[in-house]
């Protein structure tokens, strides 16, 4: 093809030619294309526009002076740590008496059930119920030079936090507890943090305890409901030297037994945040009241030059477990430390939890397990389930396509898979190990829909797509 050629046909077209071309398409055609353009002006004029850096991002930090590797944040002033952002804010309880003043006694915990509206409580409601319930705690016993840890294990929920601030209220520690961490651990934890009182949201979770201590040796003499219970659970309870409570018979006690609050320092523990680990038992990070005012006053430095959390109809949703540090930064940041009036809500939905209970009432953290049993070279992944109405657990395996053929040649799959090795070796009970397991060629994956986005099992969806074969395995398990 010749230039000229190749011009005339890449030529724009004359305004002529583009008006008839315009007006012999059909009258849908241009209220589409009408409708298009209007959706895509919208969205240009509209669209979140890019969040400002805090700082030049091919500059974020510099050489500490005198220092050899050492460098530090561009946003901080000079080469000391950053301990804290607002003056009158340098423990936990200051972070929230600061909330309270600076909203003037605003909403504060936002909580509704499913279909219903939001029920609010205000600053100074959320700071009398945290002062009545760690009055009670201190009539009951509990002190800063004593017997000081408080066990918190529930969903999160407005309770959760108050709860909390009791603890703060009366420098004493919260040590928060959850469900995947499995009756094992939890029981570490009681024996490790020697905890008298743990606050629980429900029955499940106070048998759970009772589960923990049964037929030995232990700390508990409390335990703290936040909503109902029934008889059986205070007999059962009672049989073993502790006393079940509610959250509001708790508050009644403090309130007519009221003790001055007990402002703690920075350098005061604030809480153990216990992990559940990889390996052997659960590891607490001891973190003080300085500790955390400090990670959060950087989150605040960071984040101040946007300014996305400013007006008073701002609203966090709550989401990551309580228990989860980041998720307790940004509490802290959000309804503590902002200078106008915000706010937090916990949806009370219907979350499926990672925890669930066989026949014959043994209590399954399945993701304890599954991280024991991925430690086995042919295994890829595993999938850990248990029926309410069966009394043993049945897994999916994907073997790992690159190990498995060797592996196979030195040992008889069906009857030497080692994953039951390795839970023994680890310390699962007999009722903790599967008693069969499905194979299963294909990864879990965010395409198949088995994973989540941050690549953690969908549990519901695991369940629902290998239903067909848990139902074979608990076909073929004679008990």
């Amino acid at each position: 093809m010749q230039a000229q050629d190749l011009i005339r046909h890449l030529r724009i077209p004359e305004l002529d030619d583009l008006r008839q071309y315009v007006r012999s398409l059909p009258t849908n055609t241009l209220m589409g294309m009408g409708a298009f353009a209007a959706i895509t002006t919208y969205w240009l004029a509209t669209r979140p526009k890019a969040l400002k850096p805090p700082c030049d991002l091919h500059m974020q930090s510099v050489e500490v002076q005198g220092s050899r590797y050492a460098r530090r944040s561009i946003l901080q002033h000079g080469d000391t740590y950053m301990t804290y952002y607002y003056k009158d804010a340098q423990t936990m309880y200051e972070f929230f008496l600061r909330g309270l003043r600076v909203s003037n006694n605003g909403p504060c915990l936002g909580s509704r059930k499913p279909g219903k509206p939001y029920k609010w409580l205000l600053y100074k409601e959320v700071a009398d119920r945290a002062e009545f319930a760690g009055s009670a705690l201190l009539h009951r016993g509990h002190s800063q030079t004593g017997d000081k840890y408080i066990g918190i294990f529930a969903q999160n929920r407005p309770e959760w936090t108050i709860s909390e601030l009791a603890c703060y209220t009366y420098s004493l520690v919260a040590v928060p507890l959850y469900d995947t961490l499995g009756t094992e651990a939890i029981s570490y934890i009681i024996d490790k943090a020697t905890i008298s009182t743990v606050i629980c949201d429900i029955p499940d979770k106070a048998r759970l305890i009772l589960d923990c201590v049964s037929g030995r040796k232990h700390s508990i003499t409390t335990i703290v409901i936040m909503g109902n219970f029934d008889r059986e659970l205070t007999a059962q309870a009672q049989q073993k030297g502790i006393e079940v409570l509610s959250l509001k018979e708790l508050e009644a006690i403090g309130k007519a037994n009221h003790k001055t609050p007990i402002p703690p320092k920075p350098e005061d523990l604030a809480l153990i945040c216990f992990t559940s680990g990889t390996t052997g038992s659960p590891k607490g990070a001891m973190l003080t009241h300085g500790n955390v005012v400090s990670n959060c006053s950087a989150f605040i430095k960071i984040t101040e030059v946007s300014q996305e959390i400013s007006t008073s109809t701002d609203i966090h949703i709550s989401y990551l477990p309580l228990a989860h540090m980041f998720e307790r930064v940004v509490e802290v940041c959000i309804m503590h430390a902002q200078s106008l009036n915000n706010c937090l809500i916990y949806f009370l939905y219907n979350r499926k939890k990672h925890i669930f209970k066989l026949a014959q009432g043994e209590y399954i953290a399945p993701e304890k397990i599954e991280n024991i049993y991925i430690r086995s070279d042919p295994v890829a992944q595993v999938f850990v389930h248990g029926d309410s109405l069966q009394a043993c657990l049945v897994g999916v395996v994907v073997p790992d396509p690159d190990f498995l053929p060797r592996w196979v040649k030195k040992r008889d799959l069906m009857s030497d898979i080692d994953i039951i090795r390795l839970g023994k070796e680890a310390g699962l009970k007999s009722f903790e190990q599967v008693r069969d397991i499905a194979l299963h060629m294909e990864m879990f994956s965010v395409q198949n829909g088995l994973l989540t986005p941050t690549l953690k099992a969908k549990r519901t969806e695991l369940r629902i797509h290998f239903r067909e074969q848990i139902d074979q395995l608990y076909a073929k398990i004679k008990m």
